[in-house]
């Protein structure tokens, strides 16, 4: 981050949910102290979450989106390609977060239709809803997203078909291929983000988490865990 940018959304939706280092933190905040532009919106952000609301943000989606038994063909590698457009914050500003030598950054944002919002553990999702995962990261790699539900059903999101993660090329603020809509299944689910270095068979990830409700990240591969309260929509 040099002097002359700005504190990305993304990151401060990350230093909302705790998953800054103290030194990131310490670094947005230090910027935001001396930004009255960052500043501003780092109070705006703090406000809203004290307020239990969240942002509003528009997605547009490349392909509709899938519901979670998968109807219709495999997503494509062109499709993989495809970025994720978030519109929020300031003047329409994309909020992206270049990695700089770590690892990828993952996100998961749900909402209804083409309205989805960027969610972290604890957040309220329903029946019919949308999901979306999306990354940026400096290298090309490979990724997927499995989930275990209320009723302890151990299912892959993406890809939707076959044990092969899908390719994820390297970005800013992109989006997996595929994304799903909620099934009718309520209480808590658990839904796994991961992307490595190399593609690898999700068969072992899935009995993993069958086994034990979680998934251990191998060995070059990065894993964002995110539990969500799904509930019939008042």
């Amino acid at each position: 981050m040099t002097d002359h940018s700005h504190v990305s959304d993304l990151r401060w939706d990350r230093w909302l949910a705790g998953e800054l280092s103290q030194d990131q933190t310490a670094e947005a905040i230090a910027h935001a102290e001396a930004c009255a532009t960052c500043g501003a919106r780092m109070r705006e952000l703090t406000a809203l979450r004290d307020a239990f609301r969240l942002r509003p943000v528009d997605v547009r989606f490349t392909r509709p989106a899938r519901r979670a038994y998968w109807i219709g063909a495999a997503a494509t590698t062109l499709a993989a390609a495809a970025a994720i457009v978030i519109v929020v914050g300031r003047r329409g500003e994309l909020p992206g977060e270049r990695i700089k030598g770590g690892g990828p950054s993952l996100v998961l944002a749900a909402g209804r239709a083409a309205q989805l919002a960027p969610i972290s553990s604890g957040d309220v999702v329903h029946p019919d809803d949308s999901l979306q995962a999306a990354y940026s990261s400096e290298r090309d790699g490979f990724g997927a997203v499995l989930a275990r539900d209320g009723a302890d059903a151990v299912m892959t999101y993406v890809p939707s078909r076959g044990d092969a993660m899908v390719a994820l090329p390297a970005g800013v603020d992109r989006s997996f291929p595929e994304s799903t809509v909620l099934d009718r299944v309520v209480g808590s689910e658990r839904i796994f983000v991961v992307w490595c270095e190399h593609a690898r068979p999700l068969a072992p990830l899935l009995g993993e988490l069958r086994a034990t409700g979680d998934v251990t990240p191998p060995e070059g591969c990065h894993v964002r865990r995110i539990v969500l309260d799904k509930r019939v929509r008042p």
